[in-house]
């Protein structure tokens, strides 16, 4: 597992109806963009290597990391949430951005899709 580099670009996905960036690569708690929220994707036990939960800790076998301009729900008692059929799409059309890129995406009031569609790359 290679490090984790803030300006390199991650690709876009979908996760339990949210927007997120996808990394095959283990991004530390404290090296998370601000305003950003981070989750592992873990496979289940024994089965085949595909994502099985979305977690804020260690717990299985990683597969990539996830990054949120939200929170997601997990659920109280737990610090995971199992991945079901259509939670997380992705979108072989999705763009990739560093996470500042995908923060003015989402987050800034000041955002144009039509004047922004040729730096992000995705036709909508």
């Amino acid at each position: 597992m290679s490090s984790y580099d803030p300006f390199e670009r991650m690709r876009e996905i979908e996760i339990f109806g949210v927007p997120a960036l996808f990394t095959d690569k283990a991004i530390p708690p404290e090296a998370v963009h601000p305003g950003m929220s981070r989750y592992e994707l873990l496979a289940g036990d024994g089965g085949p290597e595909q994502p099985r939960y979305a977690a804020i800790q260690p717990g299985g076998k990683f597969l990539g990391t996830v990054l949120t301009p939200v929170p997601i729900f997990l659920y109280a008692q737990d610090t995971q949430r199992e991945i079901g059929p259509g939670d997380l799409i992705l979108d072989t059309e999705a763009g990739s951005y560093t996470p500042a890129e995908f923060e003015e995406k989402y987050l800034s009031p000041d955002y144009d899709p039509q004047t922004q569609k040729e730096r992000y790359g995705k036709e909508e």
